[in-house]
């Protein structure tokens, strides 16, 4: 059901009532953009995870909410379900609300159209928001208005200079006069429109002539809205400044009120303190709070606190179908897809059904990336893989949401991360993760994915992950050859001077004191498309397609396996073993590294394939001054 502003006061208390009956919650977002600068990485540690969302998406804004409650009945062994589709849109609802700016991505407003997304009904017909912090401001704000109305309603008029009446005024100032005496001797009515559409000199003309004929005891003057006049002063008989304060502040609470809009929704799942369940749900996690609650802390660690004050248990079905033991089971876990697999695979499987037809969806696809539908295709998927789980570990009795056969996957949100467990983890801090096999190099713009494995090809595999045209993460694929690699990494510098290469801590090192931006963008002047880095093989890591997953800001990885050279070239070298002691990433033999001019960067420079390709005729010894058979020395 899409619910709107003219219909959400409506029904606000069934969703209300909706959340506190549930056994869990699914949620599901959509945005108007995922990311805004430096893109997330594969490598990155769940802090540093964090602090790019926190820097670079936020500034979005969640534009539908989706939100599936959902209850067992337990004897008839069956789940009932009533869906939601909010559209939510920062409209101003008073004089005194925020007005927000937020920015759009073009690819990600092209997917909501290619989707079918209705941009009118968002603009014209969305929910508004508020956070705790704005809806604190407004509310003081409020309340020293109030006070500072009942105190001028207490305080006697101070007699001022008469301002002189225009003659072309006149009419309109003696006209409302005559209302207003009407209105005092007549003994049915109790307020008249004094003037219609006056404009700010007039209403003060006005007040200054009245008040000064008639006690402001006996008639009050306001200025409001009346639909199909407009702005209009009305006099009304027997009501006092002190009574017109109070409903003046009255009809203030109850703007604000609206201002707060959807942000009452979530005030009501905090409360009910129900099960949240998402599927990639790391960024809906991050706007929900951001949007509608608090701003994000600074720190990963009072991330961690402020989320579990949203809920005390967060499932992630991304996360929960991509790690043992169902992670055999399924090929893509995209969410559409695990629907599907698991339609196949389960002999038992189950459907949600709607609790009455109103909030409730077809299985039909046209509806995916709307989050109402999204919100309840996840429940569906988290329903069933509760039961694969309790099949392939033989449990017998029903999983719920509470039960402890889900704790391994509890507070667990996923990220896309590379040969570790893949999440963010909610419930303490993170272990020490190892990168000392991982390293950034930049390279010249006009370089190929051969150019950059040539370079790594004394070892046998090496996973490349580009980070822009010029920029990439490379990994080799058995840690322990780390400490080879460092110790060649020196003369590996000084003899391609046209790259820098640096081990993954000493790149955050120099980052993070040198506050220099990382640009992951080009130019506008630069849009145009341009051809693949190269066409080499090179197998692309799983879920990749533009289904709710790809909600997480980053670019497709790269990997490439085995050694490769240039077409023109045959070497296949090999690393002999090296008893030598590992370098530390941040030890002297590698300092120097960092001080490479960056100038090199020159696309006049050769590629190392056009390198090999020119020597591939050459003397022996001429070879083993590139790749050298023996260990270095």
């Amino acid at each position: 059901m899409d619910v709107v502003n003219e219909n959400f006061y409506q029904l606000l208390p069934e969703i209300e009532l909706a959340i506190a009956e549930c056994d869990f919650i699914a949620i599901d977002g959509e945005f108007t953009g995922l990311h805004n600068g430096t893109m997330v990485s594969i490598f990155d540690t769940a802090a540093q995870y964090y602090q790019k969302l926190r820097s670079n998406c936020m500034d979005f804004l969640m534009v539908q909410f989706g939100l599936c409650a959902v209850k067992y009945n337990a004897e008839k062994k069956k789940y009932t379900y009533r869906a939601y589709n909010f559209y939510t849109f920062p409209k101003p609802m008073s004089r005194y609300a925020p007005d927000c700016r937020f920015l759009c991505q073009s690819s990600s407003m092209e997917f909501l159209s290619n989707n079918n997304f209705d941009f009118n009904k968002l603009f014209k017909h969305g929910i508004p928001f508020l956070t705790v912090p704005d809806e604190q401001v407004l509310q003081n704000e409020l309340l020293n208005r109030y006070k500072q109305n009942c105190l001028q309603a207490q305080t006697p008029s101070k007699v001022s200079e008469s301002i002189p009446i225009p003659d072309n005024h006149k009419a309109d100032i003696e006209s409302a006069c005559e209302k207003v005496k009407e209105l005092l001797e007549s003994e049915t009515s109790s307020e008249v429109i004094i003037a219609e559409k006056p404009n700010s000199f007039v209403r003060k003309l006005i007040y200054q002539e009245v008040y000064s004929r008639y006690s402001d005891s006996k008639v009050s003057l306001q200025s409001k809205i009346v639909e199909d006049i407009g702005n209009v002063m009305v006099a009304f008989k027997g009501r006092t400044k002190l009574l017109m304060a109070q409903e003046r502040m009255e009809r203030e609470q109850i703007e604000l009120e609206k201002a707060v809009g959807f942000s009452a929704v979530l005030k009501k799942i905090i409360a009910s303190n129900k099960p949240v369940v998402g599927h990639n749900m790391t960024l809906d996690v991050c706007h929900m709070i951001h949007q509608f609650c608090l701003p994000l802390p600074s720190s990963y660690s009072d991330f961690q606190a402020m989320v579990k004050t949203i809920s005390y248990r967060f499932l992630d079905t991304k996360y929960i179908s991509g790690t043992e033991p169902l992670k055999p089971f399924f090929g893509s876990t995209v969410l559409n897809d695990l629907k599907k697999s698991l339609s196949e695979q389960c002999q038992n499987y189950i459907d949600l059904e709607p609790e009455v037809p109103e909030v409730g969806y077809s299985n039909d696809v046209s509806k995916l990336h709307d989050a109402g539908f999204d919100a309840y295709l996840t429940s569906t998927v988290f329903v069933n893989l509760c039961n694969l789980y309790g099949k392939v570990k033989g449990i017998k009795e029903h999983i719920s949401t509470d039960s402890a056969y889900l704790k391994q996957f509890e507070n667990k949100l996923y990220m896309i991360r590379y040969n570790e467990d893949p999440c963010l983890n909610l419930n303490g801090p993170e272990p020490q993760l190892q990168r000392s096999h991982v390293y950034h190099i930049t390279f010249p713009a006009e370089w190929k994915t051969i150019d950059i494995t040539n370079i790594f090809s004394p070892f046998t595999n090496v996973f490349i992950k580009y980070i822009n045209d010029t920029s990439a993460w490379v990994a080799l694929r058995e840690a322990s050859q780390a400490k080879a690699m460092n110790k060649i990494l020196p003369k590996l510098q000084a003899l391609h001077k046209n790259i820098i290469l640096l081990p993954w801590s000493v790149y955050y090192k120099d980052t993070c004191t040198s506050n220099v931006p990382t640009t992951t963008k080009r130019k506008i002047s630069s849009c145009s498309s341009s051809p693949p880095k190269d066409n080499i093989d090179s197998p692309i890591a799983e879920d990749t397609s533009d289904d709710h997953d790809g909600q997480t800001p980053e670019k497709v990885p790269r990997i490439s396996k085995g050694r490769r050279v240039s077409r023109g070239g045959t070497i296949s070298p090999i690393l002999e073993a090296d008893e030598s002691t590992e370098l530390d990433a941040d030890s002297s033999a590698v300092s120097n590294i960092t001080d490479v001019d960056v100038k090199n960067h020159s696309i006049s420079t050769p590629s190392y394939a056009q390198t090999l390709k020119t020597k591939k005729d050459t003397d022996t010894a001429e070879l083993k001054t590139i790749f050298p058979v023996a260990s270095w020395d």
